[in-house]
């Protein structure tokens, strides 16, 4: 194992073990009535679900563009699954930070999408 892969191996670890700390951390927020940290762990988990897959590959990810490619990626040449696309769509539209459309938060909404989007990062990581 070359030095590149070595770090890359430890950049996909570190990727999926903080998207899975975030995915706990919606719960936490929305205990706590926050919902606007939930929105965003929410969006934190799929990011870098999508990072880990993509260093994975060696992928660019370091864009929202880039990880638009990505999902592209892995449907058209990966062969993952093309509710990918979906799940991606729903994940993003928590992004609070850069927010492409203005999407009111409701607890609800979080918690029903944090299955799907759970679902997401269990998607990517069985695609290695």
């Amino acid at each position: 194992m070359t030095a590149t892969d070595t770090a890359a191996a430890a950049a996909v670890a570190r990727h999926r073990k903080a998207s899975r700390r975030r995915l706990h951390q919606v719960d936490d927020a929305l205990a706590r009535g926050d919902i606007e940290q939930a929105s965003q762990c929410l969006w934190d988990a799929a990011a870098l679900a999508i990072k880990a897959a993509a260093a994975r590959r060696g992928w660019a990810h370091n864009s929202f563009e880039a990880m638009c490619a990505v999902i592209d990626r892995l449907v058209d040449e990966g062969g993952g699954p093309k509710e990918l696309h979906w799940n991606f769509v729903m994940a993003n539209a928590f992004d609070r930070e850069n927010m492409v459309w203005e999407i009111p938060l409701h607890e609800h909404g979080v918690r029903y999408c944090r299955g799907p989007i759970a679902d997401f990062v269990r998607i990517l990581e069985r695609m290695d």
